[in-house]
């Protein structure tokens, strides 16, 4: 049977276990309960950090859901409030892996200047509806970038003139050529989804220069505004320079991959299964972020790097 080794694991750790399509629901000896994949309860299994995660409380507990970066149920009642900060409607992204998006954002774009006001985040909202959000990410990606866009005009925020400002600076950035190549590749397969494998580690490395890329153009061009150089913080106005702030950021992106062994690269599951990330270099540091999905199919999540903000 699928996961008995998972099951056998919670089983000695007193936890009760709902499996369910796509995640099981969990409550631990310690009270706590989360919904999680179970591909992904398989990875803390695996790396022996089960007990802490269902048995465990105080510090212990809280250094376990931040090593495995789980959102609890007890958490996920702050997404009302979270969709009212952003201005956004209840009935929009209600998927777990969307609410824990929705909830991470939250806490990202409240820390931000304006991201706090009511009057700019729902400005926002309507920025990513205009142009056309489909998904959570695509909401929080667009709405990232209009909080950047906003941010780089410097000043009180003006009703009347930023958005039209942000439009026209994304229509200059998804403009740009690198922005345009944009778009998810196969480079794997459901394996590389599931486990870490190094073999994957290699085949990114070797299409990094060539076509790996965001996953969309705003995304890419959301990281580009909000990590700009600390030298030279101020984002052009005009077509070549915000064209050349995309590709300068796609480049280093690529180039951090390009630059860091293999045998040194790290991955993580999301709770949700949604994805598994690679990690080229050092976490929190300086580091390409790569995805994969269950399909195979991979793409840049994010770069940063101690040169830029």
């Amino acid at each position: 049977m699928p996961w008995d080794e998972l099951k056998q694991a919670l089983d000695a750790q007193d936890a009760a276990y709902t499996p369910t399509d796509p995640v099981w629901t969990v409550k631990g000896a310690n009270g706590e309960s989360f919904r999680a994949h179970p591909a992904f309860l398989d990875q803390v299994r695996v790396a022996g950090g089960l007990p802490d995660l269902v048995t465990a409380t105080g510090q212990a507990f809280a250094g376990a859901l931040g090593r495995c970066r789980v959102t609890l149920d007890r958490h996920l009642v702050d997404v009302p409030a979270a969709r009212t900060a952003l201005g956004l409607a209840g009935h929009r992204f209600t998927t777990l892996d969307d609410e824990i998006t929705l909830l991470r954002y939250h806490d990202t774009a409240r820390s931000q200047p304006g991201g706090g006001n009511p009057v700019i985040a729902a400005a926002g909202t309507a920025f990513a509806d205009r142009h056309q959000a489909a998904t959570v990410h695509d909401f929080t990606q667009l709405h990232a970038f209009f909080l950047a866009a906003v941010n780089s005009f410097g000043g009180a925020y003006d009703a009347n003139t930023y958005p039209g400002r942000v439009d026209a600076m994304y229509t200059l950035a998804v403009g740009s050529p690198a922005a345009a190549a944009a778009g998810p590749v196969r480079l794997g397969a459901a394996a590389d989804w599931q486990t870490h494998q190094p073999g994957f580690a290699l085949a990114v490395h070797a299409e990094a220069a060539r076509r790996l890329n965001f996953r969309t153009p705003h995304a890419l061009a959301g990281h580009a505004l909000k990590h700009v150089l600390r030298t030279s913080p101020q984002i052009p106005g005009d077509q070549g320079g915000v064209h050349g702030l995309i590709a300068t950021y796609l480049q280093e992106a690529r180039g951090k991959i390009t630059a860091t062994s293999t045998a040194t690269v790290t991955s993580a599951l999301a709770q949700t299964g949604a994805t598994r990330t690679y990690y080229f270099g050092t976490v929190n540091v300086h580091a390409t972020m790569v995805a994969v999905d269950s399909a195979g199919d991979a793409w840049i999540s994010t770069y940063y790097a101690p040169t830029r903000i």
